[in-house]
């Protein structure tokens, strides 16, 4: 497991054009490693279910250490009203990383 990726200021929002939950925040690579490509999944939980009720794979191309990234991301099969005010907790995983 790659240790040493540090998520700040999630938001979430209601995309632009559409229903869709849109998550946004900074990544930060603390790993001191430069990566040429890293793969981030995202998973959102709520209330009153025991799985999660949304993930998607966020990709960060060049990714240097030190570095501090912006990112924003649609969640797919989530509908930003139907979500927004049960959201318990959205946890962002390394997947993979070259």
């Amino acid at each position: 497991m790659i240790k040493n990726f540090f998520v700040n200021n999630v938001t979430f929002r209601k995309q632009d054009l559409g229903e869709g939950l849109i998550v946004s925040g900074e990544i930060a690579n603390k790993t001191g490693k430069n990566f040429q490509s890293v793969v981030f999944r995202i998973v959102i939980f709520v209330k009153n279910k025991s799985l999660p009720a949304g993930r998607t794979l966020l990709t960060i191309n060049g990714f240097s250490t030190g570095q501090v990234r912006v990112f924003e991301k649609k969640m797919e099969d989530l509908a930003y009203n139907e979500v927004i005010n049960s959201i318990t907790n959205c946890e962002i995983l390394v997947e993979s990383a070259y």
